[in-house]
């Protein structure tokens, strides 16, 4: 896949507009999607390292750099609509983990690509601002996770393949 195959295909599927969790910019559904169904790609620039803003985890030592339409507008929430399954080059894909309607706000949980925080890391101090019932307050790596939160992440195949490698 190239970065204009995964912007193209994104964009058939959503539009980008303010967060309504106050998360600057975010993705939202141009159609309904039901459970299962593939959202959004992700692509971009492959590096070594975590960065403080904007960057996404697909390996233990790896991460990658997104562009507006392969993941730059990905927003956390406790009780997400997406989860993660890695691709066979790598680079995530958001599926459908409940039906979405068309308008609302695509978002996944961070626990679910990200290992753990860098000490920059933007998400060290921000709050979650997802809203959610069962909010946790502030947005978790994996490795921040209860160990049966994890082993419950990990069953459920709803995280970045090499989590489940662990």
């Amino acid at each position: 896949m190239t970065l204009s195959q995964a912007s193209a295909f994104n964009q058939k599927n959503v539009f980008v507009a303010k967060s309504l969790k106050k998360y600057g910019f975010s993705h939202f559904a141009k159609k309904n999607f039901k459970k299962g169904d593939l959202v959004i790609v992700g692509f971009g620039k492959i590096i070594d390292h975590q960065t403080s803003h904007i960057s996404i985890q697909i390996g233990v030592h790896k991460h990658y750099i997104p562009r507006k339409w392969t993941g730059r507008y990905w927003n956390h929430s406790c009780n997400p609509n997406t989860y993660v399954k890695t691709r066979t080059d790598g680079f995530p894909n958001l599926l459908a983990l409940k039906n979405i309607k068309i308008g609302d706000e695509i978002t996944y949980a961070y626990w679910m690509s990200e290992l753990a925080w860098s000490k920059n890391a933007d998400e060290n101090n921000v709050k979650c601002k997802c809203g959610e019932s069962k909010c946790r307050k502030n947005i978790l790596a994996f490795s921040q996770l209860s160990q049966s939160d994890k082993l419950a992440l990990i069953k459920s195949r709803h995280c970045a393949q090499y989590l489940n490698d662990l």
